[in-house]
């Protein structure tokens, strides 16, 4: 018994006239209406008068002929091949990268946006969000879809500085728990205070215990990353001073995350200043199940490598071009 074409089919309509501009070719057709002209195949049935099932066969043999080429954009598989081997190289566990833009807009609001999408894709309706302070995350709160979450606690990981307003630890927090109509918890205490004795004593008040008691449950953490070199948001956010920030540099720290300093092998370096700053502690911050640095730009890829080598964050939302350098570096 003869073979039967694969396009010949029951179609009950009368096949419509070939446009002249498609010669004969009912294949070339069918596949610019529907790669080009974007319409749906049962749009492409009534317009050609064949079934559905005829459709559906000349556009399998538009693909089967060369007619239509359909390739993945290999820039997004370039850059979850650099995805891939930054979380193996670093022993993160998600790395997810900004592409490359020739937009004029700020780096850190790209990312903020970023960030936001990949927090609103991980969360859980009784989550305990831990978030720090900076512009990419204050970038991040903006972008957020505003969506009732009653049940999660948005809750300040360090203490507050009157001289960070514009991106400040508790604009950060309750900017976040605006958006997603959360409770809000924010930290009633400075980030730094003037001597270990004042500290002592401020995380001896029940309520400072209460909210690091608090803390000890995240199951989220939000925060940013800063370099030490150039100019600095340590500094010109008021957050410390320059003669402050040198002494870190001089020990050999390289950057600066939610909370800590550390070199860029991932050691935590200590000064005086640790005794007066009130923050998550880090081996809490390190036990959260999932740790979300949202960073990047010139100058911050040494920073970023020593972070994760650190044991800071589990999951980073970066751009391309650090991400390579991050990559290149390690």
């Amino acid at each position: 018994m003869p073979r039967k074409d694969p396009l010949e089919t029951n179609d009950l309509k009368p096949r419509r006239p070939i446009p002249a501009a498609f010669g004969t070719d009912e294949v070339f057709w069918a596949a610019w209406l529907y790669y080009e002209q974007g319409q749906k195949q049962d749009q492409i049935a009534d317009q050609l008068g064949i079934s559905r099932a005829s459709v559906f066969n000349l556009l399998q043999k538009a693909r089967d002929e060369g007619v239509v080429n359909i390739s993945i954009d290999p820039s997004r598989i370039a850059r979850a091949d650099l995805s891939l081997r930054l979380c193996e190289l670093y022993g993160i566990d998600e790395c997810f990268i900004l592409p490359e833009r020739k937009d004029a807009g700020a780096l850190h609001r790209q990312i903020g946006h970023l960030g936001a999408r990949v927090l609103e894709s991980r969360m859980s309706s009784d989550d305990i969000i831990g978030v720090a302070w900076g512009r990419t995350v204050l970038a991040l709160s903006q972008h957020l879809n505003t969506v009732n979450q009653p049940n999660v606690t948005i809750a300040q990981i360090t203490g507050s500085s009157a001289a960070t307003f514009d991106f400040s630890p508790v604009l950060c927090t309750s900017n976040l728990a605006a958006r997603l109509l959360a409770r809000c918890v924010n930290l009633h205490a400075p980030g730094v205070v003037s001597s270990p004795h004042v500290k002592e004593i401020l995380m001896a008040e029940p309520a400072i215990c209460e909210h690091f008691a608090l803390l000890e449950h995240c199951s989220k953490a939000v925060f940013g990353v800063t370099q030490l070199t150039g100019e600095t948001l340590l500094v010109t956010g008021g957050f410390m001073s320059q003669a402050e920030v040198e002494v870190y540099r001089d020990l050999g720290a390289v950057g600066f995350a939610s909370g800590y300093f550390f070199a860029e092998d991932g050691r935590i370096i200590r000064s005086e200043f640790d005794d007066r700053h009130i923050t998550m502690p880090l081996d809490n911050l390190r036990a959260v199940p999932e740790r979300i640095c949202v960073g990047g730009g010139p100058g911050k890829a040494v920073a970023i490598r020593g972070m994760l080598r650190a044991g800071i964050a589990s999951v980073l939302v970066t751009d391309a071009a650090t991400a390579r350098d991050v990559v290149n570096g390690g």
